[in-house]
């Protein structure tokens, strides 16, 4: 048997790589790299595909010149763009919307960008999926602030918000709770223990013997030393060591998580004994034992059990799929429904598992996967620091800013917990005003100072993307940022965000120069001409002048520079719009797309990760579930909990 090679042009020899080996791991395919008999393939790598990327891709796009932040030179085979799944997708779409090459470069016919988009379609979707065994790489996830904050308040009953004080969560792949970015430091260490002081000592305010007037520790207090006290709230200590023991026991066990031994227990103890030798009190001595829970690791870290003596997957510890469950879905440990299923076994069926989802995300403790994903998917933690120009826009306040981020929790929570179509971001006959917000949208009616939900009959308004909250963030402090706003549709709603902008690109009022009052439209176009800024605006500006009817707080306006606002577009693939409610219909004709971007961040959220191969083909099956189901919400939660990644583990390799 003839054996074929590989070529790796750096070393100048061929790689040890038997191409029988390639053609069996991967299946029999319509695609040819080099395959005996193949050769006339169109699709073959070598034969048509290799010299297209060399002449038309890799002229921006090599070891010495990444544009976009993108080297394609260093795949030199389709196995190794199937590995590089995320890059060369970007660069799929990107010929897709003809916005690669630019313009400035050398072109394709339009038969060899077909041949290029229908290569690199089949290589990234020519996944295995049944015999995908591989769940991804395991991860440790310290708590970030809200996870700590939460599990603090479910542990002690304190809602003390010490995590404000710490250091701000890092974030990865857009997300605050990636296991690779959420490192331990020294300094870190020192916070935990000084904040596990307090919560100590607030708690130790309930006791029995303190002067202390507060209800919150005495409630604490009274849930955590319930073994050393009698049916009054006194003290009952004919055997303290005991009631100690016991104290330590309960309080280690729902720190943690999970079942514990009675060997960490017996080393606790010891703290409590030396205290007391020192004449500590009862009560002060079983307190630094709850520090030294506090500051464990096993608290502040997600560290999950192993199987250290194999090498092959293995279904996650039913402790641990309770814990991934519910700082997904929670930011917060179990709770006691969730811990018997895990105790008793059945978190570990299928159909048990996809109904403790459905339960929570019914349960108002989802509020907190509502602010914590969605705030940072769709950017709306900007709220927070964004600061309208007040010579400007005078009539913004912070109620009105409470307001706007209000409506678009309220709205998200009833997508959640309602199940509603996912679909509800991008247009709904509902919303959620108060009295100020209203006033700003030009309601008619009688609004107090609390939200309530309101039908609406004007598709001006309904969904997040008219929703003051997004417009305004995407704005500047003076004004519409139209590049922006379509920015944030192409990489949110769309999943296709535009490359970074190429250095030293001039800013739009360089581009426009003494140009005088031109609307923000014709100044875009000025500045859009440039070789150098075409390509990405082409493709964001539609989207961005989609919603030129609404300022830079969100408000309703018709003209701009005196002249009427001209909010129609052609979208790269030639679809026309006119308006915001005809940009919404072309977004709802968006489906699949927005389900699969709104899958792929609720994959990495869950998950603690960025994406990995294997991972399309959980992303595929939440995109067909929501599909199916005419995109309720629940349908790709339940996916992602019943998934390889989120029920198996491996050890890592090495």
């Amino acid at each position: 048997m003839d054996s074929w090679f590989v070529i790796d042009k750096k070393a100048g020899r061929p790689v040890a790589t038997l191409l029988l080996g390639v053609v069996v791991w991967l299946g029999v395919t319509s695609l040819s790299w080099a395959q005996p008999g193949q050769t006339e393939n169109e699709l073959s790598w070598d034969r048509s595909i290799r010299p297209l990327v060399g002449r038309f891709c890799l002229r921006c796009h090599n070891d010495d010149q990444t544009r976009g932040d993108i080297n394609l030179s260093s795949d030199e085979n389709p196995l190794q763009i199937k590995a590089s799944r995320e890059k060369w997708t970007r660069a799929l779409e990107a010929l897709r919307d003809e916005a690669m090459p630019p313009d400035d470069a050398p072109l394709p016919s339009s038969e060899e960008r077909d041949l290029l988009v229908r290569f690199l379609e089949e290589t990234l979707e020519r996944i295995d999926c049944d015999a995908t065994t591989d769940p991804g790489r395991p991860v440790v996830r310290r708590l970030n602030r809200t996870e700590y904050d939460l599990t603090i308040l479910d542990l002690t009953g304190l809602d003390l918000g010490l995590a404000k004080d710490f250091p701000p969560d890092p974030s990865g792949y857009g997300f605050d709770n990636i296991g690779d970015v959420l490192t331990l430091s020294p300094v870190q260490v020192e916070q935990y223990d000084s904040a596990a002081r307090r919560i100590v000592d607030v708690l130790l305010l309930g006791s029995p013997d303190s002067e202390a007037d507060d209800p919150a520790a005495q409630a604490a207090f009274l849930a955590i030393f319930a073994p050393a006290l009698d049916d009054q709230g006194d003290w009952s200590l004919d055997e303290p060591r005991a009631a100690a023991r016991e104290i330590l026991f309960r309080f280690a066990e729902r720190a943690f998580r999970r079942p514990i031994d009675d060997t960490y227990v017996d080393r606790l103890l010891m703290i409590y004994d030396r205290a007391r030798e020192q004449q500590a009190s009862f009560q002060a001595a079983v307190g630094y034992g709850l520090r030294a829970v506090l500051i464990s690791p096993r608290f502040l870290m997600r560290v999950e059990q192993t199987q250290p003596d194999t090498t092959e997957p293995y279904l996650v510890d039913a402790h641990d799929l309770a814990n991934r469950l519910s700082y997904f879905l929670w930011s917060r440990p179990p709770d006691r429904e969730l811990l018997d299923r895990a105790a008793d076994g059945s978190l570990l069926e299928i159909e048990v598992l996809r109904a403790q989802a459905t339960r929570m995300l019914r349960d108002p403790r989802s509020e907190a996967f509502v602010e914590s994903f969605f705030g940072q998917w769709l950017e709306l933690r900007g709220l927070d620091t964004h600061r309208p120009d007040p010579t400007s826009f005078p009539e913004f306040t912070d109620q009105l800013r409470e307001a706007m981020r209000g409506e678009a929790l309220a709205v998200l929570r009833e997508m959640v917990r309602d199940d509603r179509s996912i679909m509800t971001i991008i247009d709904a006959d509902f919303t959620y005003v108060d009295q100020s917000l209203a006033a700003l949208y030009e309601l008619e009616g009688e609004f107090g100072e609390t939200l309530q939900r309101v039908t609406l009959d004007d598709r001006r308004r309904g969904g997040l993307l008219t929703s003051a909250a997004l417009l305004m963030i995407q704005s500047d402090p003076q004004r519409v940022n139209v590049p922006r706003r379509g920015n944030f549709i192409a990489g949110r709603v769309l999943g296709s965000p535009p490359p970074p902008p190429p250095p030293n690109v001039p800013s739009l009022e360089e581009s426009a120069g003494n140009a005088g009052e031109l609307t923000l439209r014709e100044r875009l176009e000025l500045h859009r001409s440039k070789p150098e800024c075409m390509g990405c605006h082409a493709k964001i500006d539609p989207l961005g002048f989609a919603l030129q009817n609404y300022d830079a707080i969100g408000r309703w306006r018709n003209e701009e520079a005196s002249q009427p606002i001209d909010a129609s577009g052609v979208l790269p693939d030639g679809r026309e719009f006119s308006g915001p409610a005809e940009f919404k219909d072309l977004m709802l004709a968006e489906r699949e797309a927005f389900a699969r971007t709104m899958s792929e961040n609720l994959l990495i959220y869950a998950l603690g990760r960025g994406l990995q191969g294997p991972d399309q083909c959980v992303v595929d099956d939440m995109v067909n579930a929501n599909l199916a189901a005419d995109g309720k919400f629940s349908t790709l939660i339940e996916e992602i909990v019943v998934s390889l990644p989120f029920r198996f583990r491996r050890n890592p390799l090495d």
